[in-house]
């Protein structure tokens, strides 16, 4: 006879596995464009000691069976919403992101980003009772910061959490945050692969697993308006109710899902199909939770069941290239979401942005010349050696005292000292370059650089011969100008400097400024390479096609230096 509390605990794991499968599929039949990330993770049932019955490491979706069920019982509507916060930190990669570390504040960013994505995107439909509360928070937030974008957000909470107790930043405190946190926390973060890189699961014991992951032996008395498992009889009891809600569940949400893909609900699919329901609709009004759980299965890609290695770096690049196809798919074929899908698309552009490497970028202004040292590329050991040995002290052959190396060494930076950039932010962009530029070997010890400052005309010009000097220069280095921007002056001072022979040979410009200005009409006889300060909020400005572009974020020039 088969133990009670296994049996009883088997049929909880189906009943939650159940509940997730149907709000996937109610999920799928709103958002087609949802498909591949509702269903890349596969399910695992855990019972752990956690506050949200959900979590996920972008590769599984672990879940607890009882508050799952009673998550259910208290709404369906609400599970829904709970399931679609976890998929969409995956798509925006937050449990990738290992630049922000202040874990509490980025959290709260994390959930907060999300769910404001959320509730555009969903309007009336799975609709949660703290909607209304979660959009004046987010107004006081807009207000505060500006807009509803990462960095914004997160330099908010960050000095919110930061602020010591009983006091206040903005006129909020630490009552402010608690509340937050109650209306848009709806998963748990510990099993995230950028929490915990030596862990190999959610729950799985061992060292860096994640935080209120581990599993319980024992079963779970959840409190409040959770289940309390008392007994085989009473946890059965639940069940069955459950089970029935499951049942009536999917029928009436199946049956919105088909009104919505034969009427105006959802434009998409009546765009597709002008002239009549959709073959899912059907399906789904006719034969209820069976079709419903046949959907699931056609939907579900390949990997749904089949064992993964886990390997966060790989979870990382397929949740972009899902993120990637969203955006284009809402760009092109699913446009006439408009408004609904406005945060989702700017959530989703700031994640989607391509990161750069600063330091590669400096390397494409290297140029070929001599140096004086030993070239052990050409260097023949056998031969040398051999001569040492038959003749004493003559080396057949003597290592070669000059080599020729990719060094850079002519180029000019041009900083933009409008009232736009702060002068911290162009001390550390300063820093951080000549900080690679002694650091790397691809750089030469003797340069000539030179460092110019320009609003709407050349304000001053530093030139920097030895790295050796580069210290004593940034300690008087002042910002001088506060104008209007126009890049203009800058490319006519240096084509100056070159005509005068300032320049032995100028490989590059870098032109580092964060506003829109006035680009020269004609291409310079040099590469020049403008680097955009990204504050998310705005459209990074075209440039001529004879320039290159970069983008950092103010994140990345923080850490400069």
């Amino acid at each position: 006879m088969r133990d009670a509390k296994l049996e009883r605990r088997e049929k909880e794991d189906q009943l939650a596995a159940d509940i997730i499968d149907e709000c996937r599929v109610q999920l799928m039949l709103k958002f087609r464009f949802l498909d591949r990330a509702l269903w890349r993770m596969g399910l695992e049932p855990l019972r752990v000691h956690a506050a949200y019955p959900l979590a996920t490491d972008g590769t599984r979706v672990v879940c607890d069976p009882p508050r799952v069920i009673a998550r259910f019982q208290e709404s369906f509507d609400e599970s829904i919403r709970d399931y679609l916060h976890m998929v969409m930190h995956c798509i925006f990669r937050h449990p990738y992101d290992e630049d922000h570390v202040d874990r509490e504040a980025w959290d709260l960013t994390c959930d907060m980003m999300v769910e404001n994505a959320v509730m555009d995107l969903c309007g009336s439909r799975f609709e949660s009772a703290d909607d209304p509360a979660r959009r004046e928070a987010l107004d006081n937030v807009r207000m505060l910061a500006g807009a509803v974008l990462p960095g914004k957000v997160y330099a908010l909470v960050k000095a919110l959490v930061q602020t010591p107790d009983g006091q206040q930043f903005r006129g909020m405190g630490r009552s402010t945050l608690n509340e937050w946190h109650a209306l848009f926390e709806r998963d748990d973060h510990g099993g995230w692969p950028a929490r915990n890189k030596d862990a190999r699961k959610p729950g799985d014991g061992g060292e860096g697993q994640g935080e209120g992951l581990v599993e319980d032996d024992e079963d779970p008395e959840v409190q409040g308006d959770g289940i309390h498992a008392d007994s085989p009889e009473d946890s059965a009891d639940d069940q069955m109710q459950a089970e029935q809600q499951v049942a009536a569940g999917q029928q009436d949400a199946d049956d919105g899902a088909a009104e919505d893909e034969a009427g105006d609900a959802d434009p998409q699919d009546a765009s597709d199909e002008p002239e009549g329901p959709s073959d899912e609709a059907d399906e789904a009004n006719s034969s209820g939770s069976a079709d419903a759980d046949d959907a699931s299965d056609d939907a579900a890609p390949p990997e749904r069941d089949r064992p993964r290695e886990d390997d966060p770096e790989a979870d990382r690049r397929e949740w972009e290239d899902i993120a990637k196809q969203i955006e284009m798919n809402l760009e092109t074929f699913s446009r006439e979401w408009g408004d609904e899908a406005g945060s989702l698309m700017a959530s989703l552009a700031v994640a989607n942005r391509k990161a750069y490497s600063y330091s590669d970028f400096l390397r494409r202004f290297m140029v070929q010349s001599e140096e004086m040292v030993l070239n052990q590329d050409e260097f023949d050991v056998i031969c040398y050696t051999y001569g040492m040995d038959l003749y004493g002290n003559m080396p057949l052959i003597e290592p070669l005292e000059y080599k020729e190396t990719d060094r850079v060494r002519d180029f000019a930076v041009v900083i933009d000292t409008s009232e736009s950039v702060s002068g911290d932010m162009v001390r550390r962009f300063l820093a951080h370059t000549f900080q690679m530029l002694k650091s790397s070997e691809d750089y030469a010890t003797e340069v000539n650089i030179h460092i110019i400052q320009c609003d709407a005309r050349v304000q001053s010009d530093t030139k920097v011969t030895s790295l050796r000097d580069v210290d004593r220069m940034m300690e008087g280095f002042t910002v001088r100008g506060f104008g209007g921007t126009d890049f203009r002056p800058a490319f006519d001072y240096v084509d100056m400097l070159v005509k005068r022979g300032e320049f032995e040979r100028l490989r590059g410009l870098i032109y580092f400024t964060d506003g829109f200005g006035t680009f020269p009409e004609k291409a310079p006889a040099y590469d020049a390479a403008f680097v955009f300060m990204d504050d998310e909020a705005r459209e990074i400005p075209p440039v001529p096609p004879w320039a290159c572009k970069l983008v950092l974020d103010e994140a990345a020039v923080q850490k400069m230096g």
